[in-house]
């Protein structure tokens, strides 16, 4: 399937008639880019997508409980006149090699009491009026209703899947819709409701009586069910949209300083520690500066003035031993003259003597003045050494610390020079904090829905197994409902063969989608050593992950990116698993992602995510290095332009900052 064109008319905050073409123009360039700032439609155009397919069904970001037709009043773009619009999606599809180009076209308008709606569908330029009034018979052959969700998704919101009660939820619907298993369920309720039927038949008045009141009961039970979970789900939506109120005064709360304004006390607190700090080593300084730590500076002539005391000690050893060498001179060479030694060999002896006697004879001759005592000179010797080693270490240490809480006084100086009035961010601590409450109240509203409702589901399961008694117990009394009892018997039988067959084919495609999503996951974190293998339960569908020592792994260990590339390679694992070449697209693709995450998404993801991908990015996503990276497989580029003048947007081509960054065609 590959969707060709989108055209919208006064749908949103699109005015007027804008299309768009999204067929990619070649195999390598699958990528149609969508740039927008928060707020100016990249979330409509996947509205515009599921509303012109699924209509009624369709699962539109802010539509809630909402009502079917109040839905679309509430499309219609408050500036048209008349008030009507329209949505026109051209795509094709392949049967048997074959094909088809499809037209769908969906149009209202408001009337005086309510909304009129039209739609039909064109088939290779004719009208095709089978396919236009059984589409909802016939849409799922095309893009099933029930697994639009792995290829249509919300960026922002898929790393909740990674969790594991969540993403039990979204594993067990996807595996029963793309098995088709909820054929097989809606066959199970049928029988049963053909077993509470003919249970019922021809009973006597007075047990069809307390049939009839127990099923009125039943009925009462499951209408206030219904509501419930109806008033469930508007909580839920009143406490999405306060979340993101939230947000919003959360995010102008921060720039305007609040940040720094709750943290004044600390911050002071701090100040203050540092300067305390800062004194503490000025004085532990000042204290080093009274000791030798001066000495540092004469360290050089310190050195020297050993050198010379060095030298004048070999002077005074040089006179003292020279008066005992030249006499004992004298006596040897008189020993020798004595013992008849030859002349030459007395005069050999007597030339050494001499010389002798004259280097020492010069070495005493230098000047001695300093004439250090023993006290002195080990003092000068422990200081050169030792003493003004260890104190160049600690004063440096000391100077090392001085500039390092320098900067932090400076630092925390100036954030508190930040610190914005109580006067400028009064209302939005009160609006935060009124936020605040009623989420806290909705929450509170929503744990009451949800206990009213296990408390429902109970009587009803009670009920139900009540009914169900009072049937088998009058059925097995009277004897002439042979053949109710037959079919009830085949009837359960069938219900265990379904059972059977349900665990049978889970089993069978389980292990295909475990292994599906774990080399997705791989693929994209280019980790293997972080996880060895993902296990999804076939009864609870529980995911667990398992790390390469094969122990098990909670979803809450990985990082928030981590968790986000799980979720984004479940959903890519599950639409791979469903053998449909569908279109995917993303919404606000990387926006809790950091830069290492960010990276893998656009090198290993968006590229072969399918063989048509629609990216819908703010100016903080898919740009710079990111835009670089994904340039070459990009086909298309868009730029949703809002205007604050006429509260409306425009499609044009180009991108951010550069229209021409990307030739659109």
């Amino acid at each position: 399937m590959i969707l060709d064109e989108l055209t919208l008319h006064n749908f949103g905050v699109y005015a007027g008639r804008q299309t768009i073409i999204l067929t990619p123009p070649s195999k390598k360039k699958p990528v149609i880019l969508f740039g927008a700032f928060n707020g100016c439609g990249k979330t409509t155009i996947l509205d515009a997508l599921q509303l012109c397919m699924f209509g009624p069904i369709a699962k539109c970001s802010n539509r809630s409980n909402m009502a079917y037709l109040d839905y679309l009043r509430q499309c219609i773009n408050h500036n048209a006149h008349p008030q009507e619009a329209s949505l026109m999606l051209t795509f094709r599809h392949y049967v048997d090699g074959k094909e088809d180009t499809l037209c769908l076209n969906r149009s209202w308008r408001k009337t005086e009491k309510n909304i009129s709606e039209t739609f039909t569908v064109i088939r290779n330029d004719k009208l095709d009026r089978g396919l236009t009034e059984n589409w909802f018979e016939q849409v799922d052959d095309f893009i099933p209703s029930k697994i639009a969700h792995l290829f249509l998704f919300d960026g922002e919101k898929i790393e909740s899947f990674a969790d594991q009660k969540t993403s039990a939820t979204l594993i067990g619907a996807a595996i029963h819709n793309l098995l088709g298993l909820d054929i097989v369920d809606q066959l199970e309720k049928d029988l049963q409701t053909l077993e509470r039927r003919k249970r019922a038949e021809e009973k006597n008045s007075k047990v069809r009586e307390e049939i009839r009141n127990a099923e009125v009961e039943l009925k009462a039970l499951r209408k206030r069910y219904e509501q419930l979970q109806q008033e469930l789900a508007q909580i839920r939506g009143q406490n999405d949209r306060k979340k993101i109120n939230l947000k919003l005064v959360i995010n102008d709360f921060r720039k305007a300083g609040g940040d720094l304004y709750e943290r004044r006390i600390e911050l002071e607190s701090k100040h203050n520690e540092a300067l305390v700090k800062k004194d503490t080593i000025k004085n532990q300084l000042v204290e080093s500066a009274s000791g030798s730590l001066p000495l540092l500076m004469i360290k050089p002539l310190l050195s020297a003035l050993q050198d010379r005391d060095n030298e004048e000690s070999e002077t005074l050893r040089a006179r003292a031993v020279l008066s005992v060498v030249t006499h004992r001179d004298e006596e040897l060479l008189k020993l020798l003259k004595q013992n008849g030694v030859e002349k030459k060999t007395l005069t050999l002896c007597r030339n050494y003597l001499q010389t002798d006697q004259s280097l020492r004879n010069k070495n005493s001759q230098r000047d001695v003045f300093l004439k250090l005592d023993n006290d002195c000179k080990t003092d000068i010797n422990t200081l050169l050494r030792e003493e003004l080693n260890k104190v160049r270490e600690v004063a440096e240490q000391e100077i090392k610390d001085m500039k390092r809480i320098e900067e932090q006084v400076s630092h925390f100086k100036l954030e508190i020079a930040s610190i914005p009035s109580i006067d400028t961010i009064t209302s939005l601590i009160e609006e935060r904090d009124k936020i605040h409450n009623e989420i806290k109240s909705l929450g509170s509203e929503i744990d009451s829905r949800k206990s009213g409702l296990e408390r429902l589901k109970r009587d009803i399961d009670r009920k139900e197994a009540l009914v169900l008694r009072i049937l088998e117990s009058e059925a097995h009394k009277q004897g002439e409902y042979k053949d109710i009892e037959r079919t009830i018997k085949h009837s359960r039988k069938v219900r265990g063969t379904l059972v059977k067959l349900r665990q049978v084919v889970i089993a069978r495609h389980v292990h295909k989608i475990e292994n599906l999503v774990l080399k997705s996951f791989q693929h994209l974190l280019r980790k293997k050593s972080l996880l060895s293998g993902i296990t999804i339960h076939p009864n609870t569908f529980e995911l667990r992950l398992y790390g390469t020592d094969h122990r098990e792994i909670p979803a809450n260990r990985l990082s928030a990116g981590e968790r986000q590339l799980l979720a984004v390679s479940m959903l890519w694992g599950l639409a791979k698993a469903s053998g449909r070449p569908l279109p995917t697209a993303i919404d606000t693709p990387m926006g809790r992602l950091d830069t290492i995450h960010r990276s893998h998404l656009v090198e290993r993801y968006f590229p072969d995510a399918s063989h048509q991908v629609l990216l819908f990015s703010t100016d903080e996503e898919i740009v710079g290095d990111y835009l670089n990276i994904l340039k070459p497989r990009i086909g298309r580029s868009y730029l949703l332009n809002y205007n604050e003048d006429s509260g409306s947007t425009t499609v044009q081509k180009g991108y951010f900052s550069d229209r021409n960054v990307i030739n659109a065609s």
